[in-house]
């Protein structure tokens, strides 16, 4: 079953959170719709997809508790270029794009900081173009076990938990599940990374960092 959530603010994005824990395909943001304005997510976490009407689906982000979705469209008064689908028990609270641009008039601060975390997702945009059409699949499993990197326990070591099922990180990653899988499990063998379910240890970050460069980009744990 598919439910969509029509004007999903915090009412609607409450129950359309709980639908989704109970396993209910929840679109809390179809393609085409026109943002009321930027979307928060309090708790839980949502997927930022392209679908095709065969049901073939890219993902292009997820969305973790205190992030936000739909700036630019919501700005412009535009129509949304992707769906936005929970993958968990979630709250979604909407800030009125009328308000933000009014805000935006009157506080010189907040509107740098817009600015800037506006830019900042350009930056990210076009590292993921770059990363799709120029990186290998090995490329890119590596920059993004990088980028979820945190120190373990064990002095040297990091560790990547990965936010959404291996399903959602291929797509996310543009490969297929199975090209994931058999990614994983050969950095597993060389002894690069350590995998348990959604926790993989990273054991050697030299040699994980040296898959993932391109044209002289720093990896994320060398940073």
């Amino acid at each position: 079953m598919r439910i969509a959530i029509v004007g999903s603010g915090g009412v609607g994005g409450y129950f359309g959170g709980r639908l989704a824990a109970s396993g209910v395909d929840v679109t809390f943001l179809a393609r085409g719709a026109l943002l009321p304005g930027i979307f928060a997510l309090v708790y839980g976490s949502a997927k930022l997809a392209l679908r095709a009407p065969d049901h073939d689906e890219r993902v292009l982000r997820l969305v973790s508790a205190g992030q936000t979705f739909g700036e630019s469209a919501a700005l412009l008064g535009r129509a949304s270029s992707y769906d936005a689908i929970a993958l968990a028990e979630s709250k979604l609270i909407v800030i009125p794009a009328a308000q933000l641009l009014h805000l935006l008039e009157r506080d010189v601060r907040f509107a740098r900081q817009l600015v800037i975390a506006l830019a900042a997702a350009k930056l990210e945009l076009l590292s993921e173009l770059e990363a799709s059409t120029m990186r290998r699949g090995a490329q890119r499993l590596a920059h993004y076990l990088g980028s979820l990197a945190e120190p373990a326990a064990v002095p040297g070591r990091f560790v990547s938990r990965l936010p959404a099922s291996k399903t959602l990180i291929a797509s996310r990653l543009d490969m297929k599940k199975e090209t994931l899988s058999r990614l994983l499990r050969s950095l597993a063998q060389q002894g690069v990374i350590e995998v348990r379910q959604r926790e993989i240890t990273i054991l050697d970050r030299a040699r994980l960092a040296s898959i993932a460069p391109l044209n002289g980009e720093a990896h994320p744990l060398l940073t």
